[in-house]
């Protein structure tokens, strides 16, 4: 190989490899910014009666599509949380915060339910902020007997 040649091939084996590390390293920094779920949100019971329980939490604008859903995974263990409820909702883009808000019902009277807070875009693309295990009692089944 001539040395004029070998010059050409080792410049074109050197943007090679600079242009694999500069894709390689535009990825990882696209992975590193897309973070996995963060326990940012912090649902509070609105209110709850013997067989219904509304769930209400504010993330920032997390962007995305227009329809978004709020999302509630809960169960009677806080290690399974078998349940889903799930509610449909629209962000403002030019609002730098949403509220997501969940109607539980079906639940039992008198009964200890945990539940985790989560969303999700229409596309069913999570949104990074959800919750930790949090946990809600139903009333029992008497109770607006007992409250009069």
């Amino acid at each position: 190989m001539t040395s004029a040649k070998h010059a050409c091939f080792t410049i074109g084996i050197n943007i090679l490899v600079l242009s694999l590390l500069l894709v390689q390293t535009r990825l990882g920094s696209a992975q590193q910014g897309s973070s996995p779920s963060q326990n940012d949100a912090r649902p509070t019971i609105e209110s709850v009666t013997d067989t219904l329980a509304f769930i209400s939490w504010t993330t920032p604008n997390p962007g995305g599509t227009i329809l978004h859903y709020a999302i509630v995974h809960y169960g009677t263990d806080p290690n399974h949380l078998e349940f889903t409820a799930k509610s449909p909702t629209r962000i403002n883009p030019s609002h730098s915060e949403m509220v997501f808000r969940v109607r539980m019902d079906g639940l039992e009277p008198g009964t200890t339910y945990y539940y985790k807070v989560a969303s999700e875009q229409a596309t069913g693309v999570p949104d990074p902020t959800t919750s930790g295990v949090n946990k809600l009692n139903t009333r029992s089944a008497n109770w607006m007997s007992a409250s009069k």
